[in-house]
């Protein structure tokens, strides 16, 4: 078995096509299959290196490895569209020779004059060079007029093929719209027709790809047909769409793997989410190691309905694998986004460090959350917000104030961690959520956080004190 993913180095990996290459993936390594990824730049104008790289190291980072690919030659090669032009002349060749294709010398607005004439006499469209014999279409191209090759589509030929996920599927040639172009004017060949060759060749068996290519089958099917070429079998996955039930994009949220990555999702979580994008597991488990997501995944379980990306529990799940690191691995993975929040962790002892992260964690669904959380410990003192702000102005929230500004002058950097808590309850007369609210509130600036018995120990001693003499200047 041979699976391939194939990419159009045009963008970003969007995740549409990540849900794609991650299905080939489970398929493959619970088939031991053959993963190629094969660089489909036919639109040279857009396809740039840059955009490849970036969806190579996408792939890498969410834990895919290819078995041949650009880097990775195993005779099928080249693995770009656009290094295999030889290839591709000597098929084209082979259809005009026998006839399955044709040189067309109509310009794009003679052509459309014949579709509207067709179309108006309610007759099929017929392009008027499709029977021009070889000798005529070799003598006009060797007078220097510019043509395409055409593919010449059969009348009225049905054209049936099981697909893994949808069932028996079944086209009309005469519904495909004409003759279609397989080579461009300036000689660049086209998807449809390159696809079918290139799949032959790389002995691809399984072509698993978005419903949005269903429409391209029956055309890369004619073509095969035509060559006398093998034909792959196929599997069209469900679009995936957002919670309004249209085509994911970017009004719905991120949908390019490299800003999931940025934002601090975890690849294991992206593979365990996309992978189950469309069908459930009988136990209704959703957290999976991969491993267990490759024994229990089968195409024939994937709906045939689209399914609908959910942000929040893709963010859930990713809370979830944040929960399950080690702290020191977690640890080493939060510094660049506690850095970037201008917080600098080189003088901050690894123990203490650690000890934050590990309080943290609980609170962070990915791992950018933390730069909205580090300053409750590294920050000399915390701007309450505007209902932290309204709480602490409360006549109960200023009397536990007060007391804290008593209380900090009574302990010392030893006692602190047991006895700052201890001794403001001693002395108020409020309790419950009176007495506790106004202390995380003037600790940490916020009215919910952290276990404060677990967090006052990593916010020391001159940070304490600096906050309860910025909250008695304040209120008080």
């Amino acid at each position: 078995m041979r699976v391939r993913f194939a990419p159009s180095p045009t963008g970003f990996l969007h995740i549409g096509n990540a849900r794609t290459a991650v299905i080939n993936y489970l398929i493959a390594k619970k088939q031991n299959a053959e993963y190629i990824i094969r660089i489909e730049d036919t639109d040279r104008e857009r396809s740039t290196i840059e955009s490849e790289i970036s969806i190579l190291n996408d792939l890498k980072w969410l834990g895919i490895n290819w078995t041949e690919g650009p880097d990775i030659d195993k005779g099928h090669g080249p693995y770009r569209q656009s290094e295999r032009d030889d290839i591709y002349r000597e098929y084209t060749e082979k259809l005009i020779s026998s006839g399955n294709a044709f040189r067309c010398f109509c310009s794009r607005e003679q052509v459309e004059e014949d579709k509207n004439k067709a179309m108006a006499e309610n007759k099929p469209f017929l392009d008027r060079c499709r029977d021009l014999s070889i000798e005529e279409q070799e003598k006009l191209a060797a007078e220097g007029k510019e043509f395409t090759v055409k593919f010449k589509v059969p009348e009225n030929e049905a054209i049936t093929f099981e697909d893994k996920i949808k069932g028996t599927v079944t086209f009309n040639s005469s519904n495909i719209g004409g003759d279609f172009i397989i080579v461009r004017s300036d000689g660049g060949p086209v998807y449809n027709y390159i696809v079918s060759i290139d799949d032959a060749l790389m002995e691809v068996t399984h072509v698993i790809r978005g419903e949005d290519h269903l429409s391209n089958t029956p055309k890369q099917m004619l073509i095969a047909k035509a060559l006398g070429l093998p034909r792959p079998e196929y599997a069209h996955l469900p679009l995936i769409l957002g919670s309004d039930k249209k085509k994911l994009s970017k009004r719905h949220g991120i949908t390019s793997v490299d800003l999931y990555k940025e934002e601090g999702y975890l690849p294991e979580a992206l593979m365990n989410y996309l992978g189950l994008l469309g069908w459930a597991t009988e136990s209704g488990e959703e957290l999976l190691e991969f491993e267990t997501l490759v024994e229990l995944f089968d195409i024939s379980n994937i709906s045939k309905s689209p399914a609908v990306f959910d942000f929040q529990k893709l963010k859930w799940m990713n809370g979830n694998y944040i929960k399950k690191y080690q702290v020191d691995k977690l640890t080493d993975m939060l510094i660049p986004y506690i850095e970037d929040a201008g917080f600098s962790t080189s003088g901050i002892p690894r123990e203490n460090l650690e000890g934050i992260i590990s309080i943290l964690r609980n609170s962070c669904e990915i791992l950018s959350d933390i730069k909205g959380l580090i300053g409750i410990f590294l920050n000399d003192v915390n701007e309450p917000d505007e209902q932290t702000d309204s709480h602490l102005k409360e006549d109960y929230a200023t009397d536990i104030i007060k007391i804290a500004s008593e209380v900090i002058n009574e302990v010392n950097e030893e006692t602190f961690t047991s006895d700052f808590i201890a001794k403001i309850k001693e002395k108020s007369p409020h309790k419950g959520k009176k007495l506790f609210h106004p202390i995380r509130a003037m600790v940490t600036g916020r009215l919910s956080g952290p276990d404060l018995d677990l967090a006052i120990p990593h916010i020391g001693f001159e940070n304490l004190k600096k906050r309860v003499e910025y909250a008695s200047k304040r209120y008080c």
